[in-house]
């Protein structure tokens, strides 16, 4: 059972993930920010750059900033001032499609943007650590869950209030809503703040960036369960990546805001009905957790495929894609938690930062391979890649089943 203590930690630790997690749909890259720059009129070049950065961006510096994050005794700060820059970072962006010329206003945003991303570096790696000092073992895959959950239903609320605006001037609006979506990375600071982090007596102090960097290299030599842990979160990729096809597959109208809405809506369901469900399988056996979502994710991914060749009266109804949308979601959703609670539960103090950010460095030079080698295939047919991201999921999903031990 958790301590008053701890149970205030965690409502502190929900609430934050909440607030911030309701920034994110309200201005993801793949949805909000391409309509955004598309409304605007913007070079294909900066909405074509978006997903790569936001992907990659908040992975990549962490193999880099890991040895900075460890010297800080408290990492709940280092959370607080990452959540603090995004937030100037998004404001950048709003003022900057309310203000800007379309080729200044893209610029702008996807120079914000890298910033934001390697501002959430910072948080992604000190969250790990104040999540496992803060919340015993047992609970972490619950209080992620939890979170997830809210966030998703207040998502899909905000998603069908955009209904109300259909009339209005879609870039306008969009605009309106990133700035206003800055403020929920300031409360996300403010409640991570009152977080009760324990501290541990000493403070890791590594002689020099190229030890550190050398030394979480090594783990992927030295450390054969966390080399599958990498293949299996590289293969899983998959689920990530393959969702934006669905929206190409769907065809939807330039402009309309109501499609904008469905997939919208359908990705907030997908992570309110789905979190707690996944946050408690993680909690018994996150490797299952991450098998299972990247089994859902390849299914519906080969029914995408299905249906677009196939089944052509089918592929014409406007509802399809939005509900494949959110089933490919539900399935992204139990790889997400299945690993961040697998990377929590598996080593503890600061092996547990060398983990987080050498897997998420190397993650990040994997999406931008996939990404690479996926955009040939995307120019020919999205049927293309979206057929091996689903081969790859069902090849991690077998992989990640052999992770099992951590925490069942």
């Amino acid at each position: 059972m958790l301590t008053p203590t701890q149970k205030r930690s965690a409502a502190a630790i929900i609430a934050a993930q909440t607030s911030t997690r309701i920034g994110d749909v309200l201005t993801n890259p793949k949805t909000v920010l391409t309509w955004l720059l598309s409304q605007l009129g913007t070079s294909g070049f900066f909405i074509g750059m978006l997903v790569p950065i936001r992907e990659s961006g908040s992975m990549l510096p962490q193999l880099f900033i890991s040895s900075w994050v460890k010297r800080a005794r408290s990492r709940k700060w280092v959370f607080v001032l990452g959540a603090l820059a995004q937030a100037i970072c998004i404001a950048v962006m709003g003022v900057a499609a309310l203000m800007m010329t379309p080729s200044l206003a893209g610029l702008m945003v996807m120079l914000s943007l890298a910033a934001f991303s390697i501002s959430r570096a910072f948080c992604s790696i000190s969250s790990k650590d104040v999540l496992g000092r803060a919340i015993p073992k047992g609970f972490r895959g619950r209080v992620s869950g939890v979170s997830a959950t809210l966030s998703g239903i207040l998502s899909a609320l905000a998603a069908g209030a955009l209904i109300l605006f259909r009339d209005y001037e879609t870039a306008a609006l969009l605009a309106w809503i990133v700035l206003g979506s800055s403020a929920l990375w300031i409360i996300g600071a403010g409640l991570y703040a009152i977080v009760h982090e324990p501290l541990p007596d000493e403070v890791t102090s590594e002689k020099s960036l190229a030890t550190g960097i050398g030394k979480r290299i090594g783990l992927v030599a030295n450390d054969p369960i966390f080399r599958r842990f990498i293949i299996a979160r590289g293969l899983l990729l998959g689920s990530a990546l393959a969702s934006p096809l669905i929206v190409v597959l769907a065809q939807v109208k330039a402009g309309s805001l109501l499609s904008l809405v469905g997939f919208l809506f359908a990705s907030a369901i997908a992570t309110a009905t789905s979190s707690i469900f996944w946050g408690k399988l993680a909690d018994r056996a996150s490797h299952k957790a991450m098998a299972f979502g990247g089994v859902m994710s390849a299914v519906v991914g080969v029914m995408a495929i299905v249906i677009a060749l196939w089944l052509p009266e089918l592929s014409k109804q406007l509802y399809i894609w939005p509900l494949l949308f959110l089933f490919f979601n539900l399935g992204y959703t139990g790889v997400r938690l299945g690993r961040k609670v697998w990377v929590v539960d598996t080593v503890e103090g600061d092996k547990r930062t060398d983990y987080v950010s050498a897997s998420n460095t190397l993650i990040a030079v994997a999406i931008i391979l996939m990404g690479l080698t996926a955009s040939p295939m995307q120019s020919i047919s999205p049927l293309l890649p979206l057929g091996v991201y689903s081969l790859l999921c069902l090849i991690g999903s077998g992989i990640a089943l052999s992770l099992g031990g951590n925490n069942d």
